[in-house]
């Protein structure tokens, strides 16, 4: 990325969790946060690609900061794996003293149905209960650094193919039948249909969240070998570099315009109105209790 962004805020001293860290726009994201004077912590299931683009990282934001201290932190999950999502969100709150912003990026597209170690369909698993959970359990933090600072802020990383879909609350295991484009659908429409449910359950703290669609991006999500993942890319040439959808995010990360702006879908920078089955408020309301019931939140807590 080119240097710091004058429209984005001076995030020194500002904490920022970013998943899936260590490729696409994940790994650009963290880069440009970086470049602004954050501390960055990067969420990366693989630990050997994760020090790799830590290091890279490292020595951009050093370029860009001689004299700051290291500010790149790493953390390895396994975010299809609920107790390491656990894991993590413990030693988040363990480690930092203060989280203001949490980008919701990791996610996959798998062309076969596939189920995680807890019996879950990966794609749903991932994409939607990982972010869940995560968010969930940092929560307490969130609120805090948004008691002391004023603000702090929850990007989900959704995307326009959720249009056209619905939740389907009587298989969202996918176990009667699994199409990879449906699956992926559902997991996006469920990001928004998320961060509509806990932007009311915010309002008034704080903590703004809101949900965006990058634009395409050629990203490792579409390196399979199917006949989908084929498709994407013979047409890859057309699609944007990670740098460039990773504008989007960090504009809702970084951006002075985004202060009280919470429940909305943007469309790369701009808020659209997602599809009408977003706005389901009942779909809202039973999905959060259905997540809560399958990654165990409902067992251990109840809802502060």
């Amino acid at each position: 990325m080119e240097n710091p962004r004058s429209d984005l805020k001076d995030m020194s001293g500002m904490v920022c969790v970013v998943t899936g860290a260590n490729s696409g726009i994940g790994r650009a994201t963290a880069a440009e946060l970086a470049r602004l004077g954050a501390r960055v912590v990067m969420v990366c299931r693989d630990e050997g690609r994760g020090r790799e683009a830590r290091a890279e990282i490292r020595a951009a934001a050093r370029t860009a900061h001689p004299s700051r201290e290291d500010t790149i932190d790493l953390c390895i999950a396994d975010l299809g794996v609920q107790e390491e999502v656990y894991h993590l969100g413990e030693t988040l709150r363990a480690d930092y003293n203060r989280l203001d912003v949490l980008v919701n990026n990791a996610g996959v597209f798998l062309e076969a149905r596939e189920e995680t170690i807890d019996g879950i369909e990966t794609t749903f698993a991932v994409n939607h209960l990982a972010p869940f959970l995560l968010t969930h359990l940092v929560l307490p933090r969130v609120r805090e650094t948004a008691g002391r600072a004023g603000e702090a802020r929850i990007v989900t990383i959704s995307s326009e193919a959720h249009r056209g879909a619905s939740m389907n609350f009587d298989d969202l295991n996918a176990e009667t039948g699994y199409n990879p484009l449906q699956a992926y659908a559902q997991s996006k429409l469920a990001n928004i249909l998320f961060t509509h449910e806990l932007s009311r359950r915010l309002q008034d703290e704080g903590v703004v969240a809101n949900a965006v669609h990058p634009g395409i991006v050629n990203t490792n999500i579409w390196r399979g070998s199917g006949w989908i993942s084929w498709v994407a890319r013979l047409f890859s040439w057309l699609y944007k570099r990670p740098e460039e959808g990773a504008r989007s995010v960090v504009h809702l990360a970084a951006s002075p315009e985004i202060e009280g702006v919470t429940g909305q879908y943007f469309k790369e920078t701009e808020v659209v109105n997602p599809s009408p089955e977003a706005y389901d408020e009942k779909a809202e309301a039973r999905l959060w209790t259905v997540s809560r019931a399958m990654t165990g939140l409902a067992d251990r807590e109840e809802d502060e």
